[in-house]
């Protein structure tokens, strides 16, 4: 299925669930917003994602911790995504 183009932060993280299955901290680390934004979409949109617990080192060598969500249904996350992608788009 070819969706659109994201058009808002939003609409970002939810076309790269459905595109790789799974979102983190790291791949969104420029994202100002992204945990509301993961938020958002399980408590507004019903969006299911199952969290990972990862384990990295940094920079400076020091252990981190942070989440990796995985997409549990693709087909529900395309119906939002167009929803809200298509409602942000006009809003403007």
């Amino acid at each position: 299925m070819k969706l659109q183009k994201p058009n808002s932060d939003k609409a970002t993280i939810l076309y790269h669930l459905i595109k790789h299955g799974s979102v983190s901290m790291k791949t969104f680390s420029w994202m100002e917003g992204y945990r509301t934004r993961v938020s958002e979409l399980r408590r507004k949109y019903q969006i299911a994602l199952n969290d990972k617990l990862e384990k990295t080192t940094n920079r400076f060598g020091r252990e981190m911790h942070y989440y990796e969500h995985h997409l549990v249904n693709k087909d529900h996350a395309i119906k939002v995504y167009e929803k809200i992608n298509h409602k942000e788009k006009c809003v403007k």
